[in-house]
Order: C-alpha cells, then sequence, then structure tokens
C-alpha cells in the first residue's frame, strides 16, 4: 500500500468494522468494492452497496461501521495538492449524487467509476518505479471529473464561516491548504483581487489576530497534531509545516505551549488529536487490509469493471441562480429595433426570387424599411438616358411595381443619395414620385445621403440636398452616413463632427465591423479578445462623440458584424451564434434600427470585389437556406417584455404569463481554428441553473436550441459543395435541418425550477415556460 502520510494524497483499502475520520482541508473519496457499510455524516446514516462512491466536503467529520467482510478504498486529496493545480477548490463543493437508475447513468459517474478502477490497479499492483506516477496521473484526471461533473457552489460549513465573511473564510481556507510552505499576503491578495492592506486590516477585524499570528499559530496546530499521531522526526515535521528550520519551530513552540516537542511527546496522547490527519482511524483492530487475494479477484471480476469510458469534454461548469423575487422594480421592457433588409439595387425587387424572400421574411419579422445599396438616381430604372431626354421615362412603370410591393409589405424604402447628387435631378425625380404615388407610401420613405470623407471641401453638397427633401417631402426622414473611423478610440477625433449641418439631419447611418479591428501589425490575439464587445463599443463611442458636440440624432446600424473568418471555410465553419446575439443585446438605446443583407449572392455581387465580405451579415444563404442570423433575429425577436434579470450569459424576460430564458455562451477566438475540435472543446461549458418564485402547478416548457451540432448551416452544406453543389432533393434536406432544435413537454413546479445545460461554443438555448392554466 502507498504511504499515507504523503503530503498530497493517499490511497487506502480497508476491511472495516469502525473507522472514524475528522474533517481536514482536501477531498475524501470512499468506494465499497465488496459488501455494505453504514456511512454517517454530519448526523445522518446511510447503508453503502459495492460499487456506490461517495465525497466528503472540506471539513467534515464522518465514519464507516460494517462487519469486516467488506472492503472500502478511501482516496484522499489535500486541498494544497488540488489548489496548486486549480486555484478555485475552495470556491465549491463537489457531490456525487445517488445512484441512477439502471441504464440512466451519466458519462460524469462512468469516467469517475473508470478513474477509481485504475487508481485501484495502480495500488494493488504497486510498480515500484512507476507507482507514484500512475496514481499521480489517474487521481489528477479524478479531480478533473470533479470539478467538470460533480462542482457545486461552496456552503458554509461551521460557526467560523458563520462569523467571517465569505472572503475571510476562503482566504483561510487557501491558508490552510498552502501552510506547508511558504506563503504571504501579497500572495493571497493577489489570489482573490485586492490590495494587500485592504486585506490585511479585513482580516485582523474578522479573524482576530494578524495573518502571520494566524499561520503561525496554525502552523504549530499542526505540529503539535503530527508530533502526537506519527513518529516522524522533529525536523521532518518542521519542514512539513513550513517553518523555516527545526530551531525556529522548537523555540516557537516552547513559547506557545509552555514545552518543547520532545517533552509534549513524553506525554500522554491526545486521542481527540490523533484523527486530525489526513487518513486516521480509531482503534487498530476497527480495520484490517484486505487479502492480496480478495484484491486481486476483485481485479478480475469484469461484472465490477465499468463499461469503457467515452470522451468527454471537460467543460468550464457555472452554477447560476435566479429569483423572480430579486427582479428589480422599474423594470426595462426591452426595446424593439426596426429591420432594415438591404437590396444590391431597386431592379433586385422585380426578382420573383427576391419577392418570395422577402414575404416569407414577412410572415416571421417585422419588416420596416428596405434599404438599397445602390444611390437611387444610378439606377437604370429612373435615371436619364441621354441630355436633353425626359428623365425617367424609361423604367418609371417598373420603378411603380416596386414601391407597390414594398407598400404590400407594409415598410417603407430607404433611398441612398451620393456624395455628388445633382439638385435637378433630384428634385425631377420628387416631382413625379409626389405625382405617383399616394401620401401615405411617401411618407414611410427615408433619404441617406452619404457623406464623402472630404466634405468640408464642398460644404453645399449636402445644402442642395437637403433643400431638395425638405421642400418637396416635408416629413420624409433625411440621415446621413458618415465615413467614421473603425478605431472606436478615433471616432471623436473625426473632423466630421465639427459639420454645422450635422444638427439638420433627422439620423446617422453607421457601420461597426468587428473585423476591422484586425491588423497584420497588432497582437492579433489582443484583436481577436477586442472584437467581442466591438459592435457596442463602436456605437458608444459615436453616440457619446454626438452627445459631445450636443446632438440627439438616433443611429441607424446598416453594416455590422462580428468577428469571422476571411474564407468561405472559415467563415461558414466558425459558428458564432451566441456572438451575434451578444452584440444585438448589447446595442445601446441611440441605436434605432439594424439592418442586414437579404442574401448572401446579392451581398457577394455589390461588396466582394476579389475577396469575401466581412463588414456585413446577410439573412439567406444561395436557394433562400438560412443562415446563423437568421434563427438568432428569431430568438431576439422572441425575447419580447420586461427584462427580469441579466447577465453575461443570461436574460430572463416576461411577457404575460410567458417566462423566457435566454442561455448563451458567447466566445472568441482564432476562426481558422473553428475546425480544430480538440480545440474549441475547451470552450464548451456546463450549466446549472435554478430559478425560483415560479407559481406551483403545471407549466409547459419549449425549447430551443441553436449551436454548430443543431441548426448551423455549414455543415449540413459543406458535404455537398465538393460534388458539383447541392441537389433539389438535398437542399430540400439542408432546408429542413438548418434550423434550431425543437422540444416541447409538461413538468409539475412545487419549487425551483432547475435545469442541467451542456452549452457548446456560441451555443444559444433559449426556454419558454408557459403556465398551462394560461393557455
Amino acid at each position: 500500500m502507498p504511504d499515507r502520510d504523503n503530503a498530497d494524497f493517499s490511497v487506502a483499502l480497508h476491511a472495516v468494522q469502525r473507522f472514524t475520520c475528522s474533517g481536514f482541508h482536501g477531498l475524501t473519496l470512499l468506494q465499497v468494492l465488496k459488501g455494505e457499510l453504514s456511512w454517517s455524516i454530519q448526523g445522518q446514516q446511510r447503508l453503502l452497496h459495492a460499487g456506490d462512491i461517495r465525497l466528503i466536503n472540506r471539513h467534515t467529520d464522518w465514519s464507516l461501521s460494517g462487519d469486516g467482510d467488506n472492503t472500502v478504498m478511501v482516496v484522499t486529496l489535500s486541498g494544497q495538492w488540488v489548489a496548486r493545480y486549480y486555484p478555485d477548490f475552495f470556491r465549491y463543493d463537489y457531490r456525487v449524487p445517488p445512484e441512477p437508475a439502471e441504464g440512466a447513468d451519466s458519462p460524469w459517474r462512468t469516467a469517475l467509476h473508470h478513474a477509481l478502477r485504475q487508481v485501484l490497479i495502480a495500488s494493488v499492483m504497486k510498480n515500484e518505479q512507476r507507482y507514484w506516477l500512475e496514481v499521480n496521473r489517474w487521481l489528477s484526471e479524478t479531480m478533473l471529473i470533479l470539478v467538470t461533473g460533480f462542482q457545486y457552489p461552496a456552503r458554509d460549513r461551521g460557526s467560523r464561516e458563520q462569523r467571517w465573511s465569505r472572503r475571510i473564510t476562503q482566504v483561510v481556507q487557501r491558508i490552510e491548504a498552502n501552510v506547508s510552505r511558504r506563503i504571504s499576503l501579497g500572495e493571497i491578495a493577489r489570489a482573490e483581487f485586492v490590495s494587500e492592506a485592504w486585506l490585511s486590516r479585513l482580516f485582523k477585524k474578522e479573524v482576530g489576530v494578524s495573518f502571520m499570528r494566524f499561520i503561525t499559530e496554525l502552523r504549530l496546530k499542526n505540529a503539535r497534531e503530527a508530533l502526537i499521531a506519527t513518529s516522524k522526526p522533529v525536523h521532518q515535521i518542521a519542514m512539513e509545516q513550513g517553518f523555516a528550520n527545526n530551531r525556529q519551530m522548537i523555540d516557537l513552540f516552547r513559547r506557545h505551549y509552555g514545552k518543547t516537542p520532545s517533552q509534549l511527546r513524553q506525554q500522554p496522547p491526545d486521542a481527540a488529536l490523533q484523527r486530525n490527519s489526513i487518513v486516521a482511524s480509531q482503534a487498530p483492530d476497527s480495520i484490517a487490509p484486505p487479502s492480496p487475494a480478495l484484491l486481486f479477484s476483485l481485479l478480475n471480476d469484469r461484472q465490477s469493471e465499468p463499461s469503457p469510458a467515452a470522451a468527454l469534454h471537460y467543460d468550464i461548469s457555472e452554477e447560476l441562480t435566479l429569483a423572480l423575487s430579486d427582479a428589480p422594480r422599474g423594470r426595462r421592457q426591452l426595446r424593439p429595433r426596426e429591420i432594415v433588409i438591404t437590396l444590391r439595387e431597386l431592379d433586385d425587387l422585380r426578382l420573383q426570387e427576391v419577392q418570395e424572400q422577402l414575404r416569407a421574411l414577412k410572415q416571421h419579422f417585422s419588416l420596416a424599411v428596405i434599404d438599397i445599396h445602390e444611390p437611387v438616381l444610378s439606377s437604370a430604372l429612373i435615371r436619364e438616358e441621354a441630355p436633353g431626354t425626359q428623365p425617367f421615362a424609361c423604367g418609371w412603370s417598373a420603378f411603380q411595381q416596386i414601391v407597390h410591393f414594398v407598400d404590400e409589405l407594409g415598410a417603407g424604402l430607404c433611398l441612398r443619395l451620393a456624395s455628388e447628387t445633382r439638385r435637378e435631378q433630384l428634385q425631377a425625380f420628387l416631382r413625379r414620385s409626389i405625382d405617383h404615388f399616394p401620401a401615405h407610401i411617401i411618407k414611410r420613405w427615408r433619404f441617406l445621403w452619404l457623406c464623402p470623407p472630404t466634405v468640408q471641401h464642398d460644404p453645399q453638397a449636402w445644402q442642395d440636398v437637403h433643400g431638395v427633401v425638405r421642400h418637396w417631402l416635408p416629413e420624409a426622414h433625411l440621415g446621413v452616413a458618415l465615413p467614421l473611423p473603425s478605431d472606436p478610440h478615433a471616432v471623436a477625433e473625426s473632423s466630421l463632427w465639427q459639420q454645422p449641418w450635422l444638427a439638420e439631419a433627422d439620423f446617422l447611418a453607421c457601420s461597426a465591423d468587428a473585423n476591422a479591428l484586425l491588423s497584420a501589425d497588432g497582437d492579433r490575439e489582443t484583436q481577436i479578445r477586442a472584437s467581442l464587445d466591438y459592435p457596442r463599443r463602436q456605437l458608444l463611442a459615436i453616440g457619446n462623440a454626438l452627445q459631445r458636440h450636443k446632438l440627439t440624432l438616433p443611429l441607424h446600424l446598416l453594416a455590422w458584424n462580428t468577428l469571422t473568418g476571411q474564407t468561405l471555410s472559415a467563415n461558414g465553419g466558425f459558428f458564432r451564434g451566441a456572438l451575434l446575439m451578444h452584440s444585438l443585446l448589447g446595442l445601446p438605446d441611440t441605436v434605432q434600427s439594424v439592418g442586414f443583407w437579404l442574401n448572401a449572392a446579392l451581398q457577394r455581387e455589390a461588396l466582394e470585389g476579389e475577396q469575401i465580405d466581412t463588414s456585413s451579415l446577410a439573412l439567406l444563404f444561395n436557394h433562400s437556406l438560412p443562415r446563423p442570423i437568421y434563427w438568432v433575429l428569431h430568438f431576439w425577436q422572441r425575447l419580447q417584455g420586461e427584462r427580469l434579470a441579466s447577465g453575461p450569459h443570461h436574460l430572463l424576460t416576461r411577457s404575460g404569463d410567458c417566462y423566457r430564458l435566454l442561455l448563451s455562451n458567447p466566445q472568441v477566438f482564432n476562426p481558422d481554428l473553428s475546425s480544430q475540435q480538440r480545440f474549441i472543446q475547451r470552450f464548451r461549458k456546463q450549466l446549472r441553473l435554478s430559478l425560483s418564485g415560479l407559481a406551483s402547478g403545471r407549466w409547459r416548457v419549449r425549447q430551443l436550441r441553436f449551436d454548430q451540432q443543431n441548426g448551423a448551416l455549414f455543415p449540413l452544406l459543406e458535404p455537398h459543395l465538393a460534388i458539383r453543389g447541392a441537389d433539389r432533393e438535398t437542399l430540400a434536406w439542408v432546408r429542413h435541418r438548418a434550423r434550431p432544435h425543437h422540444q416541447l413537454w409538461e413538468t409539475t413546479l412545487d419549487g425551483p425550477w432547475e435545469i442541467h445545460e451542456a452549452l457548446e461554443s456560441n451555443a444559444l438555448v433559449l426556454y419558454e415556460l408557459t403556465p398551462l392554466s394560461s393557455l
């Protein structure tokens, strides 16, 4: 058997009649290998059977009793050893739930059984050269499984935690786990993200002694226990307890206890102290080592051998507790934004495919405006054919059909005006429009003047456009698109803010492309991390600049994007649903509308040139296949009503009797690595959520899950791109599959609603809870 005095961990095998242990600063795992045992912990008695695994958290007393015809493996992991590799160890407790029904075992429980069996094999075989390497490997694997699959927020355990704040409780736990080595106030302060002076004052106030005195007294207490419970020499105990040398420990020990370590050992031992070692039993005859024959028979028992552990994803774990009673008063309503759909040119609205796509979108989204990317007076439908000819003679009939189709959609038109727009041509267009279209249609038009970077050299350009529009359509909105810097820090310095005519505009159109941050001469990792909140930061910078110049213009976000790939494969393979949602939910209140291209074909023809465009988003791919932003927009529009709770990864809303809970896992990383499953595995997250305050009774629960495996378009389409494209049947199959996974069930609530979610990188999960009584 291994040496049980190892300071980091120990593995012991016992046949038990009576076994009692006092809590220490680490974790203990029990696995019953044979027979039955009665387990007492915190005043409760439970019967353990062969195969059962139990976890004992820090500072918890426990005991086992049995008839001796049993075998149990006791594994102890010191807090110092665990915290060395996992600094957040003291923030959590660990719990293995009771065994589930047959056939319902979780992959984490199977993995834990498998890891502990490897510990058992290493301990029984005990290869002298490899034993410590093998045990260290499998105990590290065990701890990783516990952290990922069985971790819960820590609970208070005793009177001292009730007296101390959570911060000081955690500081003391860090000290206890690391007291055997040199430890400083600065190290603990850095681990807690506070200053040394502040932590020193708080520690003295709550604990009653200084930081260093507490450490010294703790070391002396541990040394006294080791002197009584073991036969180790004094110099070894001094070294293990963190004293500088043997002489320092003896001097401090004499001053504190009034006797030397040798004098203490000559006195009768204190049985209570003997139980404070990592693994300590009562009377020697209460436990016995199992026979080698029994241990080898256990190893050869195929029925007790766990099934092979499946490949696990060691996700980040998070606990989220929400209570309706904590919702703030004066709750904010989620502000709806106008959805603007951009097309390449006016003539696109005559295409049957475009009309079908717009009608389909209208069934699911509130389309406010159709934006035409090409300046309206450059359109072949309405421009002059030759000098001296009647303007708009050709194509006006087609333009009338387009205007009436847009009116059928219940939308308005956004017509762009080039910086070099001629006053006479614009005036002729507006006059003829007034003659041919009802007032209620033209009232929904808006005009967008494309400001050149050198507008200060031609100040009359804006005045001409503004004068004509105000004269002929005084109620129409006239905005301006400013070519602002992509760096949020440089936005305020733009000379365009000095233009006096900005005060005459009705709105400001802008863009926010996170990919503009990426440059070849910068730190790419820093740029990638900064892209997460880029759209919000850019829009806030624009809003601050407007406020600084005493302007109150609403913002129209016509072109925007999150971080994405620069090639078709990287762009399609980098699933970013949560990033897109993160940007939409983070829009400042000054943003009135958000723009999207209708489909990738029109976007590509208008913007790409020789390279793929990453400055904007298209809702549909070729053949009307929905791109991820389509379903993100679908989720976004469902999140209506008042905001009850929100955080970086969740949003809870209520509309009438319906509650909606959005969970997300936004992650930014190099899109070129999106095809590397082993790389993106690190971004997966386990989430345990509890929502209290819902009325007791029957509820209907709807779940929509959108991630790389549930609804993403590119993984479905990619296999067919290499074989001359997809045929009609394949496209129909892809269109059917390219949507979030949907589940609907009913449940009875008599307390908090609890769920356990596994979120892939950039996944979105939307829950809708509705009481059956309101259906």
